[in-house]
């Protein structure tokens, strides 16, 4: 029976509006039930129970970014859409972040300056998660949030709703309970060789690494980091974007410093090996090719997110 997800999308309100509505128009075209702050005042403390219950009983949440940090709670100063990425962060629902791109045109009036060390340092926590897009304009940030939702929901299924009248019966959850504890054995049966290679390709990739050259240092990856940043961007990506999401994560907030890092060489050389290995394959032979997860990689990624 088919599912709909109740997906929760958190923002700035007044600077945003033309774009959350083109983000609830995609979420719904994907048939799903969008929720958000157009059902309560995000900005009122005696709201955030109920903002809560909704994160809680949401089964994906989507956060948008623009050049407006937002209003503070005044017991954490930290914005109410800050807060509400980190609850959800908390209560384990997976987390989807678009982020305005740096060059976007964009209105003056529009911009929060007296925030942007705050709003920066927003980011790159955003940065840090395994799904982000940037976007700028209403177009590409309603096809990325159609995609990324899209690929999240087939690689991370939620609990989800169904109708009453589709809900099983108690003789038919019996015979499904029973299919499924059958199906679950001959899974295992035959995932057994598959998990036995994920295995040895883990000892594998833990035992190389690549050294990428920052600043006036070295900084060493393994293989399995690599892989891991490469293998979360769902529709593929480029060395340029990999390198920057694997320096984010290692170095943080010094990393934001430095956007203009463009030395991908060394990690060109760590994703030709993850391609000999199997776990990865580019667009083309050309450097600078889009990296996409192969089959063989897809399955070690699952068992890595699994260990996290």
């Amino acid at each position: 029976m088919p599912k709909k997800y109740q997906v929760f999308i958190s923002s700035t309100f007044d600077d945003l509006k033309e774009h959350r509505d083109a983000v609830v128009k995609a979420v719904l075209q994907l048939g799903h039930l969008p929720v958000g702050m157009e059902m309560f005042n995000a900005g009122d403390q005696t709201q955030w129970e109920t903002i809560k219950s909704y994160i809680d009983s949401s089964d994906y949440y989507l956060v948008i970014l623009a050049h407006r940090y937002g209003s503070k709670d005044p017991a954490s100063s930290l914005s109410y859409t800050e807060t509400e990425y980190d609850y959800a962060g908390e209560q384990g629902v997976p987390r989807l972040g678009f982020v305005i791109e740096k060059t976007a045109t964009w209105p003056a009036d529009r911009i929060e300056a007296k925030a942007k060390k705050k709003l920066d340092a927003f980011k790159g926590k955003v940065g840090s998660a395994r799904v982000i897009k940037f976007w700028d304009t209403v177009d590409k940030l309603a096809y990325h949030v159609s995609l990324s939702l899209g690929n999240e929901i087939t690689i991370n299924p939620r609990v989800g709703w169904v109708r009453a009248t589709e809900a099983a019966s108690p003789q038919i959850a019996e015979e499904l309970a029973r299919l499924s504890k059958e199906n679950r054995e001959l899974s295992n049966k035959l995932q057994a060789q598959p998990r036995d290679e994920v295995t040895e390709l883990q000892k594998i990739l833990e035992k190389e690494s690549i050294k990428i050259p920052f600043r006036d240092e070295f900084i060493n990856f393994t293989l399995t980091e690599i892989f891991s940043v490469a293998a979360s961007f769902s529709d593929g990506s480029s060395p340029q974007s990999i390198c920057n999401t694997m320096l984010a994560k290692k170095i943080g907030k010094e990393f934001i410093k430095d956007n203009n890092y463009k030395d991908v060489a060394a990690l060109e050389k760590g994703l030709y090996e993850l391609r000999n290995i199997g776990v990865l394959d580019a667009s083309n032979a050309a450097p600078g090719g889009n990296w996409y997860t192969t089959e063989k990689g897809h399955r070690l990624y699952i068992i890595l997110r699994s260990q996290a």
